[in-house]
């Protein structure tokens, strides 16, 4: 393993939080998440919407995915996902002024140098623009800590859209180095080529939800954490199906 990927966690006390916490929601996720079948990884993607969705996506094709949580440190995305830690979640602050998630990101960022040696790079997929990841990491993995030189100037969705574009097409980002006090910033790039879009469907909808949204598909995209494969554990639709934009949600 070359790379291992850190994904910054999705808002879990937003509007699609309140639909997996309401008994009479349909969602496949909601009934995933009452059989005890949910996965942390699903779960985020579905409170998160495209741009988890792409972060994961990513580095399961790049390399290991880790979650970065409010509370829990560093998680595996396949860790089952309850009703329990989500209310946990929902409360926890990150924010360096938050002992809780500091300490617990700090244990497990020092377990995690220490398991992959001096070789293998550290990849952030969030935000480099303040210290709640950055200030934590960087001190524990110095030069193995990286960031996509392409998120700089880049809004969420517009991350988003990039990381499954990379995915999809097998084609990895270039990295580039992260400094003590150094928060890289640049110009707005330009906007993503429109004919390139890929939305991913895992089944967060309703059956007649997605029985409309099949409609659309047109092919399965690559094969997400292994090279060579034929298809990924999602849909690519050329079709880019709009979201509901959740406003007042911390930047990721």
């Amino acid at each position: 393993m070359n790379t291992v990927f850190l994904l910054s966690p999705a808002y879990c006390g937003g509007r699609r939080a309140s639909i997996l916490l309401n008994p009479k929601s349909q969602a496949e996720t909601t009934r995933e998440l009452r059989a005890g079948r949910l996965s942390l990884g699903r779960a985020f993607a579905f409170m998160s919407g495209l741009y988890f969705r792409g972060k994961l996506n990513y580095a399961k094709r790049f390399g290991e995915a880790l979650v970065i949580t409010p509370t829990r440190g560093l998680q595996d995305p396949e860790r089952q996902f309850t009703i329990a830690l989500l209310r946990e979640f929902a409360v926890g602050d990150v924010s360096l002024d938050n002992p809780e998630y500091r300490s617990a990101l700090e244990r497990d960022v020092m377990a995690l140098a220490d398991r992959i040696g001096r070789k293998t790079s550290v990849v952030l997929l969030g935000s480099v623009a303040s210290g709640k990841y950055v200030d934590v990491l960087l001190p524990i993995l110095g030069d193995r800590l990286r960031y996509p030189v392409a998120f700089v100037g880049r809004g969420d969705m517009s991350r988003g859209g990039l990381l499954l574009r990379s995915a999809a097409s097998g084609e990895e980002l270039e990295y580039g180095p992260l400094t003590a006090g150094v928060r890289p910033r640049g110009p707005r790039p330009p906007r993503l080529d429109p004919s390139t879009r890929v939305a991913v469907s895992w089944s967060h909808e309703t059956d007649a939800a997605r029985a409309h949204a099949r409609r659309g598909i047109i092919e399965p995209a690559l094969s997400a954490g292994t090279p060579g494969a034929k298809r990924l554990d999602a849909i690519v639709d050329i079709r880019l199906r709009p979201r509901p934009r959740l406003h007042g949600r911390p930047r990721s």
